[in-house]
């Protein structure tokens, strides 16, 4: 029933209208004046876009760790593959800041709602066996020089996006997790009943190469990162609960 629904919701995603971003003139703006004007919270100052009965102001402010991350990156042909797009209103942002990219964009949902000759979209689930088979058969050749993890913060679902998704960053890369520390602000969101690393622990002990108790990241996995990560770099954004993590790739 799951699949035929799931069928069902593609098919009418295909069909849907969506705004053509390659027809829209956007004048040079900074990466924050972007993700404003499209309405993400990766700005500074955008409504709510998780509430249609909200006119709450507010945003993470991450544009200034980005835009810092990304400058040498910003003119290149390269791929990029953001995780957890939502409506697509990020998508939309680095699609206008990087001008020669390829933006590859995931979601569970098909809420996604631009289009452009330099945005795929495709619908997965990280829990989806099915999905995640379709992913690697579909996009195995590609790796992405920049991967962004903004999906739904639930600690285990971080964990097999760093597992799964690492592998396909290309060398020199970054692994971007935005709400790391999601789970110690909302409960819920903690999953793992102790049996995995909060975020900022387990990315601590990748950055000092010690191996740790884990579920999901077994013994090889570890030494995978550890071989293959240069260096993470940990930053607050506007809020209390605006974490956020580059990972570098060798």
């Amino acid at each position: 029933m799951k699949e035929v629904t799931k069928f069902y919701k593609r098919f009418v995603f295909n069909f849907k209208k969506k705004i053509n971003l390659d027809i829209e003139v956007i004048d040079n703006k900074s990466l924050n004046e972007l993700f404003n004007h499209f309405g993400t919270d990766k700005g500074t100052k955008v409504l709510n876009p998780y509430s249609r009965e909200s006119n709450e102001i507010h945003g993470h402010g991450f544009a200034k760790f980005y835009e810092k991350e990304f400058k040498y990156y910003k003119n290149k042909k390269l791929n990029i593959l953001e995780i957890g797009t939502w409506e697509g209103a990020s998508s939309a942002a680095f699609l206008n800041y990087f001008p020669n990219a390829i933006i590859y964009c995931i979601d569970k949902n098909f809420r996604f709602k631009f289009k452009s000759k330099r945005i795929t979209f495709f619908n997965c689930d990280i829990n989806n066996k099915n999905d995640m088979n379709r992913f690697s058969i579909k996009f195995n050749s590609i790796k992405f020089k920049i991967i962004i993890d903004d999906a739904s913060h639930i600690l285990s679902d971080m964990i097999k996006s760093l597992k799964f998704f690492f592998r396909q960053l290309d060398s020199q890369g970054i692994f971007v997790i935005e709400d790391f520390n999601a789970p110690v602000y909302f409960g819920e969101l903690n999953d793992a009943k102790g049996k995995e690393l909060l975020m900022n622990d387990l990315l601590l002990n990748i950055k000092k190469k010690k191996k740790f108790k884990s579920n999901i990241l077994s013994d090889s996995d570890q030494e995978y990162l550890f071989e293959n990560i240069s260096d993470v770099r940990i930053f607050k954004g506007k809020t209390k609960i605006s974490d956020i993590a580059f990972i570098s790739k060798k």
